[in-house]
């Protein structure tokens, strides 16, 4: 264990490895793998492991299905196979926490209500909106935003197909809840995080608690979790604080983010600091009827500061006073950012 994680955050970083590693089995329909097999040769995943298994054998007890037999059958031939045992020393707060989730799912009986037909919310230019999940979970949408919603018995899948939202989960750790972005998939059980589709990119703030993110062409190949993000690697591990930005062609990127600059959309600010005119432009181009174009000459010039989302008017006054650009207005009422040079 690092020296800088408590028990109790390695406990809850290993739960969301074992969520993930649930999301990618399910996906392939698959009971194991090779990879999966390594990451429980050790015992702590395999206490995460069990713990987010522990629903499923309460349902085999309850029920008498052949599909949840079959469940039930599997599971115990692999615990017998392996020969594990339930694995203490989680913290008395994680467990206090798991016996509540595992309450507020209302074990079996109440599993139905979370099957649910795909749901799609969407919101319209300067149009911001939070929409109640029937789990606790919130889902906020900013402007011209969409999100796909599908609640299943083992499952909460979402899909950010346009824009910026906030997603705050509600903790269930048997069913993890997955938003999958552009080729990009954060997995959490319980946890705060920002995801904004810019362009061709995917950039994923972590407000608080924890995440894995899946790039979607490794998790093909179910390999396992790394705890540190590296060149290529099929899934990243954020903590608090912590920004990914993935973009097409090449490794995804960890960053320190300012939570403050990346939820001020939240309270209808713009906040940037040394970032590119370009993406600058994309992001106040969320609140325009049209888009602010840049030219490629002046796409790279660096821009700070705090902007009222949806005046673009003073942003476009802002930049063309403190950078060598000029503003250009075409017939159609497009606005375009041009280099003096």
């Amino acid at each position: 264990m690092s020296p800088t994680l408590t028990r109790d955050q390695d406990a809850m970083r290993r739960l969301a490895e074992a969520a993930a590693w649930r999301v990618r089995l399910t996906e392939e329909d698959v009971e194991t793998s090779e990879a999966f097999e390594d990451w429980m040769a050790d015992p702590a995943n395999v206490a995460a492991w069990d713990r987010v298994q522990a629903p499923w054998r309460q349902v085999g007890e309850k029920a008498t299905s052949p599909e949840l037999m079959a469940l039930r059958a599997g599971a115990l031939a692999r615990a017998q196979k392996r020969g594990r045992r339930w694995m203490g020393g989680m913290g008395s707060g994680i467990a206090a926490g798991l016996a509540a989730m595992i309450l507020v799912t209302g074990g079996y009986g109440g599993w139905r209500w979370h099957e649910t037909r795909p749901q799609d919310y969407r919101t319209v230019l300067g149009e911001r909106r939070v929409i109640p999940l029937p789990d606790g979970s919130r889902v906020s949408l900013d402007s011209g935003s969409e999100v796909r919603i599908r609640y299943t018995k083992d499952a909460r899948k979402l899909e950010l197909l346009a824009g910026q939202a906030r997603f705050d989960v509600a903790h269930d750790v048997q069913r993890p809840f997955s938003v999958t972005a552009g080729n990009q998939t954060v997995v959490a059980t319980g946890t705060a995080f920002n995801v904004d589709l810019l362009g061709s990119k995917v950039l994923v703030t972590l407000i608080e608690g924890h995440v894995v993110v899946l790039q979607e062409p490794a998790r093909k190949r179910l390999v396992p979790v790394r705890a540190l993000p590296a060149p290529a690697a099929p899934a990243v591990e954020l903590t608090a604080g912590e920004q990914l930005i993935a973009a097409p062609a090449a490794a995804p990127q960890v960053q320190q983010a300012s939570l403050e600059r990346a939820t001020a959309w939240e309270s209808g600010q713009l906040a940037f600091k040394d970032e590119p005119l370009g993406s600058v432009a994309e992001r106040v181009s969320r609140y325009a009827a049209r888009p602010v174009v840049v030219a490629p000459d002046a796409a790279g010039l660096r821009v700070s500061g705090v902007f009222k989302a949806g005046d673009i008017a003073s942003f476009v006054d802002i930049v063309t006073s403190y950078l060598p650009v000029r503003a250009v207005k075409g017939a159609d009422g497009e606005i375009t950012l041009k280099s003096n040079g």
